[in-house]
């Protein structure tokens, strides 16, 4: 068994994939399995991936129909052998040092997930000054300790955000996988994925190079201009709320509201994103009675009987109280 399975998802990076493969191939830490998982990609991807596999015997090639970033990595996670997960962006970078370090944290704290601090970098790997993580300490915190972290933080969140720059114990993937056909997967999955690490080590050495350009999903607009970002607030929501956080549960459920209300940000041209942006609204209301059950707030069950009789009443509501 070796000891970490690096997952790759392979699409239309052609220009960028030798370069992250060399980055992962070359790490001082050589216990590695490293899984391509070609996402039926229509350039040189596929060929470059069986070429890799052929260069290093720790290489292995998945070629899969096109499903999407979270079919790809799926796949990667079913086909791993690795005591411990690392995800890497196939238009990225690691630092030849990255995963010794996150495997020695490991070792030395009995940790299920270790972070890697990142870097913004351009296309000529040239660091962009922002967002700086250089605020990042080398700590070990548990999921309540994160979360209080995450939250006081602006574009630095990331940090705690995305899949990649992890190194994350495999059992923890058990039954758990990223949500397929969803924008900010990371975000779909993070709850769950903290809730199962009882010991986390962050680390302050910037070991993961992200890599911007104009192609890159996180290039493509604000994460309000997308239905999906309503969507994992709802489902932190309930989370927090199972949790017994009510104070976070409403903050977050207000937040996709807010978002909601924004309507002229989303791409309702078809019948189908109409239906779920109305889903969507509904859906708040629902959130909004589960919370006014368990607290036996007043308040509450008038804010979700106004947004079960419309979203723009329920904001008429709030402007007469401001």
């Amino acid at each position: 068994m070796p000891a970490i399975s690096v997952i790759i998802p392979v699409y239309k990076v052609e220009p960028y994939l030798d370069a992250c493969v060399s980055s992962v191939v070359g790490q001082t830490f050589s216990d590695l399995e490293i899984l391509l998982v070609d996402d039926g990609s229509p350039d040189r991807c596929p060929e470059l991936c069986d070429t890799w596999a052929q260069k290093d015997p720790r290489v292995r090639v998945i070629h899969q129909e096109n499903g999407g970033l979270s079919a790809a990595r799926n796949t990667g996670i079913e086909a791993a052998k690795g005591e411990f997960l690392a995800f890497v962006d196939s238009d990225d970078m690691l630092e030849p040092d990255a995963l010794r370090r996150a495997w020695e944290a490991q070792r030395e704290y009995g940790a299920d997930l270790v972070i890697i601090n990142v870097v913004y970098v351009d296309e000529n790997e040239r660091p962009l000054g922002t967002p700086d993580f250089s605020m990042f300490q080398d700590e070990v915190l548990d999921e309540d300790a994160i979360w209080q972290r995450y939250f006081a933080l602006g574009e630095q969140k990331i940090y705690y955000a995305i899949a990649c720059s992890k190194l994350i114990r495999a059992e923890v993937f058990q039954d758990l996988r990223f949500r397929v056909g969803k924008r900010y997967e990371d975000q779909f999955l993070m709850p769950q994925l903290l809730h199962r690490c009882k010991v986390i080590v962050c680390l302050a050495y910037p070991g993961y190079h992200y890599i911007q350009h104009s192609g890159s999903i996180m290039a493509q607009g604000s994460s309000r201009n997308y239905l999906d970002r309503s969507e994992f607030l709802l489902e932190w929501c309930d989370y927090f709320s199972d949790k017994g956080d009510f104070l976070r549960a409403e903050g977050l459920l207000n937040d996709a509201i807010q978002n909601l209300s924004e309507k002229e940000r989303f791409d309702l041209s078809t019948p189908e994103q109409k239906a779920r942006y109305s889903a969507d609204c509904k859906a708040c209301a629902a959130a909004y009675g589960r919370l006014a059950r368990r607290t036996g707030r007043g308040t509450m069950w008038l804010r979700a009987g106004l947004l079960r009789w419309s979203l723009p009443a329920y904001l008429r509501f709030l402007q007469r109280k401001q």
